[in-house]
């Protein structure tokens, strides 16, 4: 079986990492073994491409000369927690025949809606929100609100490289699973020093007073009992949820326009 094109062994190269290909034999397994120092992490990598209805809507609405607007919730969304799923079950296969010390996904959002793809994502590995205080600005994110990929696939995913390709360009972002049994080393690891400041990490974000993170067993299910830990946890006043989006408009405009 081919490999598809990859976006994560070039830039692992490029920061340091030794990079091997995993047999892919019979049974799906990660894609790559990346070496750093001492250190060895399996990585599964995946790419988010647009969704092809999608994007013949938006060539037939661009192709007639009329505008296309598309908007997506940043959110927690279902089939980009399908993808986690296949890449845990993924990293677990290879992690039971290969000695490493973490075990990473990345995922590459492409095309048009990279962006919010990109934020999306990272939405749904946390299951994040923004929480507003009552007569206080500004917004602060907030970590593990809703059901969350990072905590469903804990024992299986230690942290997760979202990527979005920008022109030629490709930006990523390191985010760490702080609920992984293996968060303390990770977070002090030659993984995740090669990522410099380009690392996402909850614990390192409520620490700067800058995020809430939900560490409780309520049910996420009852988003008003969570909002009343909070309160009582950082002693806040009344807090209430804001959900953003990511909106566009794209449209072709001829030279003689104008």
């Amino acid at each position: 079986m081919a490999r598809e094109l990859s976006y994560a062994e070039p830039v692992l190269k490029h920061l340091g990492f030794g990079v091997e290909p995993i047999d892919l034999g019979a049974e799906e397994r990660a894609d790559w073994v990346a070496t750093i120092g001492s250190e060895v992490a399996l990585v599964e990598e995946k790419t988010k491409l647009n969704d092809p209805e999608q994007v013949s809507c938006r060539k037939a609405a661009l192709d007639a000369g009329e505008p296309f607007a598309s908007h997506v919730p940043i959110k927690p969304d279902n089939r980009l927690s399908g993808i986690t799923y296949k890449a845990a079950s993924q990293l677990k296969t290879s992690a039971a025949e290969i000695a490493h010390d973490f075990r990473l996904v990345w995922l590459t959002a492409t095309g048009h809606n990279h962006e919010a793809k990109f934020h999306q994502y990272i939405a749904t590995l946390y299951g994040s929100t923004n929480l507003l205080e009552n007569g206080r600005a500004p917004l602060k994110r907030c970590y593990f609100f809703r059901n969350s990929d990072f905590y469903r696939h804990r024992e299986q995913i230690d942290g997760a490289v979202v990527a979005e390709v920008v022109g030629s360009d490709l930006n990523a972002k390191l985010c760490l699973n702080s609920l992984s049994p293996r968060y303390a080393c990770f977070k002090d690891s030659a993984v995740r020093a090669a990522f410099a400041n380009a690392v996402l990490d909850p614990n390192f974000d409520e620490a700067a007073g800058g995020a809430f993170v939900v560490d409780c067993d309520i049910d996420r299910g009852r988003p008003n009992d969570i909002l009343d830990y909070l309160k009582t946890k950082y002693s806040t006043g009344d807090l209430m949820t804001i959900d953003m989006s990511h909106a566009s408009v794209a449209m072709v405009v001829s030279k003689g326009d104008g």
